[in-house]
């Protein structure tokens, strides 16, 4: 069936001349032990297998086809994992000379690492400070050690506040993770864990409810009936009273999880929600680059061999038809408070997505979970509940 002529996309040589991807990001996949509700592709208690994963890090990123120049500039930079402050000293070095090596910051450039409160020494980093690293992504998850051996994390809560010291002491840009909705977790404890944090005033701080993703061990437990998942209407009510809390002690809400003090909003993550381009590298880590969309195989191992042997490591493609890629850009952009203008994926797609997703929008703003006007949409307070579900809708 042919679209109506108001639903046809206009010529555009945009779509077919996407702006080179200023974004790029590191997967290390190494953590000391799999906590129980991780579903992400890493490799546990296996750190001798580090030279042979930065070998083929080296070999992808020198190889592949996303960089049409060498060394690439990019605006946001970031390593995450697994745990990548887990390497030696040494092996953080080389890292981080291969990166140096192949991308080109400016005074500008956020340089992002995940790490975890331990194993998180001085001297690590002051190497990263000494590379250039300018913010750090620190695991913290909770302030209760019960709690943290719950998760099966493998710091404690003094090591989370040695860490968060010493970071505060090397850079002045940082994030805190936290996680609600444990197994048996109350609201006040939620509450403490959010005071216990404030002490820091660290410039950012996510906060995610605590998910069952298949294949982990905690959604087995659950289906066993070994763990109980937190109620619905508890879960809301965490997370209502952690956006209430923070912006009341001056964190702007500026997307669906995330919270920052003026001007520490995450620049890297703005990349993937306003969906501009971004290059990836490393096991299960996925591009956006001219249209497309390419991920690597999940498998740490098949990721080496195929490296190894002169294979292409990519697992999968993706490309987006010019409506897919509108709608897909109206449901990502959602997730941050400030909305998205409809114009710029009209000039990005060709596709007027007011009128394309006129019913969607429609029934959307009939729930209270969107509001929007001729030029934008932005998400309620109340459709931050239902993100995910307003972007199923969407694409």
């Amino acid at each position: 069936m042919s679209l109506s002529p108001s639903r046809q996309p206009a010529e555009s040589p945009i779509r077919n001349n996407w702006p080179e991807p200023r974004a790029a990001y590191i997967h290390v996949p190494f953590c000391r032990h799999r906590c129980g509700y991780c579903d992400f592709s890493i490799i546990a208690g296996r750190n001798d297998l580090v030279p042979r994963y930065l070998a083929a890090l080296r070999r992808e990123i020198e190889t592949g086809p996303w960089l049409p120049t060498r060394p690439h500039r990019v605006e946001t930079l970031y390593i995450g994992g697994g745990t990548p402050t887990l390497l030696s000293a040494a092996e953080l070095r080389e890292l981080l000379t291969i990166l140096d090596e192949r991308f080109e910051r400016t005074p500008t450039t956020e340089y992002t690492i995940e790490a975890n409160p331990d194993g998180l020494t001085v001297e690590k980093m002051r190497l990263l400070r000494e590379f250039g690293v300018n913010r750090i992504s620190l695991g913290v998850q909770t302030f209760f050690d019960d709690q943290l051996v719950q998760l099966e994390r493998t710091h404690s809560a003094a090591e989370t506040v040695e860490a968060i010291q010493a970071v505060r002491r090397h850079f002045e840009n940082y994030s805190i993770d936290l996680i609600f909705a444990l197994p048996g977790q109350t609201l006040e404890q939620w509450e403490q864990i959010l005071t216990n944090a404030m002490q820091y005033e660290p410039p950012h701080i996510s906060t995610y409810a605590l998910t069952f993703e298949k294949g982990t061990r905690f959604w087995g437990d659950r289906d066993k009936g070994l763990l109980q998942q937190t109620d619905t209407g508890i879960e809301v009510e965490m997370y209502r009273f952690a956006a209430k809390f923070l912006q009341e002690h001056g964190y702007r809400h500026y997307e669906v999880s995330n919270f920052a003090k003026a001007g520490n909003e995450s620049r890297h993550n703005a990349t993937y929600w306003s969906g501009r381009p971004f290059v990836a590298f490393g096991p299960g880590a996925a591009s956006f680059v001219n249209g497309r969309r390419q991920t690597n195989h999940r498998s740490a191992f098949t990721w080496m061999k195929r490296l190894e042997t002169g294979e292409s490591p990519i697992a999968s493609t993706d490309e987006l038809t010019p409506e897919e890629r509108a709608r897909e850009l109206l449901a990502v952009g959602l997730r941050q408070r400030d909305g998205i203008p409809f114009r710029p994926i009209r000039e990005m797609t060709g596709y007027d997505v007011f009128d394309l997703c006129r019913d969607e929008l429609a029934q959307l703003a009939a729930r209270n979970w969107i509001g929007f006007d001729a030029e934008r949409v932005w998400i309620t307070p109340e459709g931050l509940l239902f993100a995910d579900e307003i972007a199923a809708e969407l694409i």
